[in-house]
């Protein structure tokens, strides 16, 4: 079993609304930007040897649906994708978080944001697309894929799901079988993988399949790929607090581990970081606190 440790990395003045994480390869480095319910955006960043940073004020937005955040390795940069209530996305590059260049809007969706579920934001290195999910009030999960070169575009990714009955979305990209994913957490216990695999815009074909149901009822979740073992992690909020960790491949699945048990979450974000092996998970509280769960390999 791996040795789960947790502390408190930071704090935010400010109630919080959402948080986004993740790992940029360049540098070896963590980032949580984490948005207050004034749309104002904060960027923390630290590594195994660096301190984290005080929060870095990047933007402000009216009406925040959601955000998300990743890394792109053809150009080094970090990206901040934000939903705004009018369907909206906006999107906030740098290298620096000095130094915010921002896309407003990157683009407009045809209907405003529908339930609070999050958004599921990644970047597939296989052909430098950047994917941004988000539910709309048409009930349909919207993914806009862009890059610097690719114009913004659209598809409808999923249409079965009714949103208001969703708890969360997240997602990642799995190199490894060249796959983008999409994970749909339903306040019922029943977690859903959307996946496909090649150029969506292409016709490839959308797969829908069952992940794993879990006792009810669950407010949040968040995933990614572990590339050291190739493991999908679905990290399930509870809603008495309870993290669990769910891991699985295509071919197996690992198992379900307490992670650890916090009372008022607002949001939750995971990631893994390749320069140290480890899994972290990133959980926001009422209080404004930012809390690390970081793990090594399950088993």
């Amino acid at each position: 079993m791996a040795n789960i440790q947790h502390h408190v990395i930071s704090h935010i003045t400010g109630s919080i609304y959402g948080i986004a994480g993740y790992y940029s390869d360049n540098d070896s480095t963590q980032h949580v930007v984490a948005a207050t319910n004034d749309g104002t955006l904060y960027e923390i960043h630290w590594n195994r040897t660096t301190a984290p940073t005080p929060p870095q004020r990047l933007a402000q937005f009216n009406g925040i649906a959601s955000l998300s955040g990743f890394f792109t390795s053809d150009d080094n940069f970090q990206h901040v994708i934000v939903a705004t209530e009018d369907g909206r996305l906006h999107e906030l590059y740098f290298t620096q978080p000095q130094h915010v260049q921002v896309r407003s809007p990157l683009f407009q969706l045809n209907t405003p944001a529908g339930s609070h579920i999050g958004m599921a934001g990644f970047y597939s290195s296989d052909d430098g697309l950047r994917h941004a999910t988000v539910g709309g009030a048409d009930n349909i999960l919207h993914e806009v894929i862009w890059s610097a070169q690719v114009t913004p575009t659209v598809q409808n990714l999923a249409t079965q799901f009714t949103l208001q009955d969703v708890a969360a979305i997240a997602g990642f990209f799995a190199l490894d079988i060249h796959s983008r994913d999409v994970i749909v957490a339903m306040q019922g216990g029943s977690v859903f993988d959307v996946h496909y695999s090649g150029a969506i815009l292409q016709g490839g074909p959308i797969t829908t399949d069952l992940v794993k149901t879990f006792s009810p009822p669950l407010v949040n979740v968040a995933a990614f790929l572990s590339t050291d073992t190739g493991y999908r992690h679905v990290i399930v909020l509870h809603s008495s607090g309870q993290l669990y960790d769910y891991s699985y491949t295509p071919q197996q699945v690992f198992g379900q581990t307490p992670l650890v048990s916090l009372a008022n979450v607002v949001d939750i974000a995971a990631y893994y970081s390749a320069y140290d092996t480890t899994r972290h998970v990133i959980a926001a509280t009422r209080d404004g606190n930012l809390h690390e769960i970081y793990y090594g390999r399950l088993g």
